[in-house]
């Protein structure tokens, strides 16, 4: 069904509120699909290259892991949106890697598996992958992860927040009385437990895609990446959106 009234698509309003029709009709027409959250546009940001590698290394190594175990699941990666509207909010997800089993998967109606407005699933385990030598960074993912991943009502029983940069990383647990514990570990190879049985994350293949050029680069890195926050917060541009 059409919006009752004309969406200009090169202006979308980052304020307004649109309904399930108007969402619907947005993302019909534009060349991406664009993350919403109670009907508010939610603008997709970039990611440096060395961060989409190192995604991709672990995705890779939980892909070999998921085929050569015989678990036919399916790994996805940042752009693998999940529906987290357990608490009457809605909120689509996406970690930097996630893993359903193939159990899930194969139940997910066709309006779970081709839409975001399907009944709300979510992965058993999720990863993000962040630069967090800012308190506030890491307090503000740690929110990410207490209150969307491992909200009541959710799927999630591991998480690992991973700073390749600063070889940090934490760990997430849920219990089966939906309790939540969150544990710095040593940067070594990380145990996927009873939730990845027999998988174990290869952190050495980690850290060769990023360590290396940390060392010369460091201080023109974190100038760029300064310059980038600074433009990010005067501007939205299309691109930002998605719509180019």
């Amino acid at each position: 069904m059409p919006p009752k009234k004309e969406i200009d698509l090169k202006n979308l309003d980052l304020t307004h509120i649109y309904t399930p029709e108007e969402i619907e009709y947005i993302n019909n027409h534009l060349k991406t699909r664009i993350n919403f959250e109670n009907g508010r546009l939610l603008p997709i940001p970039q990611s440096p290259i060395a961060n989409e590698a190192v995604v991709h290394e672990i995705s890779r190594q939980l892909g070999n892991w998921n085929v050569e175990t015989g678990q036919n699941g399916i790994v996805t990666t940042s752009q693998g949106g999940y529906n987290f509207s357990v608490k009457g909010q809605r909120k689509i997800r996406a970690p930097h890697i996630a893993f359903i089993p193939e159990n899930i998967y194969n139940s997910l109606s066709k309006d779970q598996l081709l839409t975001l407005f399907g009944r709300p699933f979510t992965p058993i385990f999720v990863t993000e992958v962040v630069n967090v030598s800012k308190e506030a960074i890491l307090n503000e993912v740690d929110i990410r992860f207490k209150n969307d991943y491992f909200a009541t009502g959710t799927s999630v029983k591991l998480g690992w927040l991973i700073d390749p940069r600063n070889h940090m990383i934490w760990t997430y647990e849920k219990d089966d009385d939906e309790n939540v514990t969150r544990q710095k570990r040593k940067w070594e190879d990380l145990d996927g437990g009873n939730i990845l049985p027999g998988f174990t994350l290869d952190i050495e293949f980690v850290e060769k895609i990023i360590s290396q050029k940390y060392d010369e680069d460091e201080l023109l890195i974190e100038e760029s990446k300064e310059n980038e926050d600074q433009e990010s917060e005067q501007q939205t541009s299309e691109k930002d959106l998605g719509l180019i």
